[in-house]
């Protein structure tokens, strides 16, 4: 004998499909991890073909990390496998993390493209170098680009660089959850 469903029951499925589908929605989302990030938290970096002041630049944004809560500790060193530098590329891109290696001998560059900054940035543009160094950073930290947040965040493509170049409190977050 083949029973039917009443077609209450039917209904009451699929409100009860569609309650939960909005509230899978209205959830709030979290930032990826990023597996091009490092082992850990604590990671070196040497500045590459760069004058002073580009390590300068270097300086504030990992002081930036490592001063922000999130338990960072960036280090410059003369010897890293992992390099910082900037350049001028014909590139559409403010900066660029590439990640090597896998493990302990895990490894990036962080390039920053002064051609694309000085385009946009005005009288912005220390804030620039020191939002996109800082975002490329937080790669390392194992945070992925564009977060699905409403809060402010370093890591959003959309973010003001001007305003937002140190790590904000979302960011710190994530690096702590993905520790």
């Amino acid at each position: 004998m083949v029973r039917r469903r009443s077609s209450a029951r039917g209904a009451g499925v699929a409100v009860l499909a569609a309650v939960t589908a909005v509230g899978l929605a209205a959830s709030p989302a979290a930032a990826d991890e990023y597996s091009g990030g490092m082992p850990s938290t604590s990671f070196t970096v040497r500045p590459v073909n760069v004058n002073s002041t580009w390590v300068g630049y270097l300086d504030t944004a990992r002081g930036y990390w490592n001063s922000s809560g999130a338990g960072a500790s960036i280090t410059r060193t003369t010897t890293s496998a992992s390099t910082y530098t900037a350049g001028r590329w014909t590139y559409s891109w403010a900066g660029r993390y590439t990640p090597y290696g896998s493990g302990s001998s895990k490894h990036f560059t962080v390039e920053v493209n002064v051609q694309f900054i000085e385009g946009r940035a005005g009288s912005n543009l220390t804030k620039w170098i020191l939002s996109t160094s800082t975002h490329e950073l937080g790669h390392g930290l194992k945070l992925a680009d564009n977060p699905s947040t409403s809060k402010a965040s370093l890591m959003k493509y959309d973010r003001d660089p001007a305003v937002i170049y140190k790590p904000q409190p979302y960011d710190v977050s994530e690096v702590v959850k993905y520790k």
